[in-house]
């Protein structure tokens, strides 16, 4: 049976994860270090590495029978009530370039549904927590989305030079034609920001399940409804499109956008 509110004793856990995580990343960030490349030709950096396998081992020792999946390294322990979903640095890219706006992205789990999410970005000092059945906190208060009810005076960002689909891109167009305003870029961090009620939209495509699990409470629990871009509930086999919004009002109207 589904938890209704996340164990205190597992958000605990998660801060002290972000905690330790954030000491790595502050180590390396804005100093010199290698870049490669992945398969899918993606950047990876030892500031990568060394973050998963830290929050793996803590995960590991801590709760031996939960499973991990993450970024860098292969699954553990799949089939686990408990999973933990991490992405070590989202926004390597601007990891690299010294822009602060990376984060690292922590969900846990349970039966495949998420019930704890964390964005924590350290160069910005700011921490986002949202867990089920609970307001969602950044820095520990509590945090709302932005109670714009107009389609038409809405702010939105994408990392949508990534959309894969021309289609989709172009659809996005007619999104931003019937907004106020609109951006490219900001990885996690703008959903930290939707969270906490700065801007309305967050369309992205390409999404990997370690990039998006974190973000679903966090912005279900600030008052913010999240999807594909269908309007199908997130879970591990989505497409890896995802749109977030501040409320269910908003998010109908650009889903309706987004398929027409």
């Amino acid at each position: 049976m589904l938890l209704s509110k996340c164990p205190k004793e597992f958000l605990n856990f998660s801060h002290m994860l972000s905690d330790e995580s954030s000491k790595v990343i502050l180590k390396y960030f804005r100093s010199k270090f290698d870049v490669e490349s992945k398969k899918d030709n993606t950047p990876v950096t030892i500031a990568d590495r060394e973050t998963e396998s830290l929050i793996r081992d803590m995960i590991g020792k801590k709760y031996p029978d939960h499973g991990i999946l993450g970024e860098e390294y292969e699954e553990k322990n799949s089939e686990t009530e408990f999973k933990w979903v991490i992405d070590p640095i989202d926004g390597t890219r601007s990891f690299i370039a010294g822009h602060k706006d990376f984060g690292t992205l922590i969900a846990l789990l349970q039966n495949n549904k998420p019930i704890l999410g964390i964005i924590n970005c350290p160069a910005h000092n700011e921490r986002w927590q949202g867990s089920i059945n609970e307001n969602t906190l950044i820095n520990g208060k509590p945090t709302f989305t932005s109670k714009i009810n107009s389609l038409a005076d809405c702010y939105s960002f994408t990392s949508g030079l990534y959309f894969e689909s021309n289609n989709f891109k172009a659809l996005y167009d007619n999104l931003i034609a019937k907004i106020k305003n609109y951006r490219f870029g900001g990885d996690c961090y703008m959903y930290g920001m939707l969270a906490s009620g700065l801007i309305e939209i967050v369309v992205e495509d390409t999404l990997k399940t370690h990039d998006y699990m974190a973000l679903v409470p966090i912005i279900e629990g600030a008052g913010g409804a999240v999807s594909d871009r269908f309007g199908k509930k997130i879970n591990l086999n989505s497409d890896g499109s995802f749109v977030a919004t501040c409320s269910q009002s908003i998010h109908k109207q650009v889903i309706q956008i987004l398929n027409p």
